[in-house]
């Protein structure tokens, strides 16, 4: 099943020694994407040189109160990231990275979905 993924670039921030939650707090910063692309995916891949660094579950997408300059030269806001568990760097993720454009972009990849973080109806 086609998945979106949410890629992102952490080369201005990766070092090798840094731990999950180090990383965690360069990935879900602000992105120059929309919330709604970036909220209609499953799942955030950290990108080091070309290279799946990290993945998380994607919980939800926000405004922030930064901005950058859109392609007709308005202001537009950020996109923060609220990321969910860490996942496993999957094989498929290495040869789907895109062109990261303003060091994001988003893919379509064929995965299989992730399962619902909570079942609710367990609690009913």
């Amino acid at each position: 099943m086609m998945c979106q993924v949410l890629f992102v670039s952490v080369n201005k921030s990766f070092h090798d020694w840094f731990t999950l939650p180090e990383l965690e707090v360069w990935a879900e910063r602000a992105w120059a994407i929309t919330v709604t692309k970036a909220a209609a995916c499953e799942r955030v891949v950290a990108v080091f040189e070309g290279e799946p660094v990290a993945a998380w579950r994607l919980r939800g997408a926000f405004a922030t109160d930064e901005t950058y300059a859109g392609s007709d030269g308005s202001s537009r806001y950020r996109t923060g990231l609220a990321l969910g568990d860490p996942l496993p760097v999957l094989p498929v993720y290495r040869t789907g990275v895109p062109p990261l454009r303003r060091g994001v972009a988003v893919a379509g990849l064929d995965l299989v979905p992730l399962p619902p973080e909570r079942d609710y109806a367990a609690f009913a």
